[in-house]
């Protein structure tokens, strides 16, 4: 279990010999979890930190109509909404479900508080995945205000062509990833992909993208 927790961002800079006396002095429990049995129900009190040591699990957002909708995938060794184990409505913004034969070690709040007592560095690390996590969620919300795929596709690469500072960009996930971060089906992402090819607008090879009209891409976001 430590030479997986180790290589989780919680647990960054913290020698495996640290981390195993600190969760030593701790109450935590390890679960198993078979394909499709439900980890966390959405609106349900989060008062535990769930890493996972093996596997991995979705995270679906119920509708009011019903549907499921799906926001991520996450897996091992990453950890279950830390963002939200503290404030004061503090519930599980998603209904988490095993993809997988899937292991996870459960933090109780108050053991994670102890943690962060004992050690300043998980308790860095805690703020900076939670802030980044923030961030995240920021973004996502920021392309769900478009109301067109091709807009959503038009700002996500505006904004690699900013940070790469080239014609030539090269994607940070792939289509089915970019399909789950836009909220679409994988199809319709990868239409208006082709779309946008034969418009001219770009090229596209599998990671690599070609903008050859910048402007295009400008407009339809205004």
């Amino acid at each position: 279990m430590i030479p997986t927790l180790i290589n989780n961002p919680l647990f960054r800079g913290i020698s495996p010999e640290t981390l195993a006396a600190s969760l030593q002095e701790v109450n935590f429990l390890t679960h198993s979890y078979k394909k499709g049995e439900i980890l966390a129900r959405q609106g349900d009190v989060c008062n535990r930190l769930i890493i996972l040591t093996r596997g991995s699990v979705r995270g679906e957002m119920i509708d009011y109509s019903g549907r499921l909708i799906k926001v991520e995938d996450i897996s091992a060794p990453r950890a279950i909404a830390p963002l939200f184990l503290f404030g004061e409505e503090n519930r599980y913004p998603v209904e988490v479900t095993a993809n997988e034969s899937t292991e996870v070690i459960e933090i109780p709040k108050s053991s994670v508080l102890a943690l962060f007592r004992k050690n300043e560095r998980f308790l860095e690390n805690y703020m900076n995945l939670s802030a980044n996590y923030a961030r995240t969620l920021s973004d996502k919300l920021f392309f769900m205000s478009f109301k067109t795929i091709r807009q959503k596709i038009a700002s996500y690469l505006l904004r690699l062509h900013k940070q790469q500072q080239q014609t030539k960009i090269t994607l940070d996930r792939s289509q089915q990833e970019l399909s789950d971060y836009f909220g679409v089906s994988r199809p319709s992402f990868a239409r208006e992909l082709a779309r946008m090819q034969e418009d001219g607008i770009l090229i596209a090879n599998r990671k690599e993208i070609t903008i050859l009209r910048k402007e295009d891409l400008i407009r339809l976001i205004q």
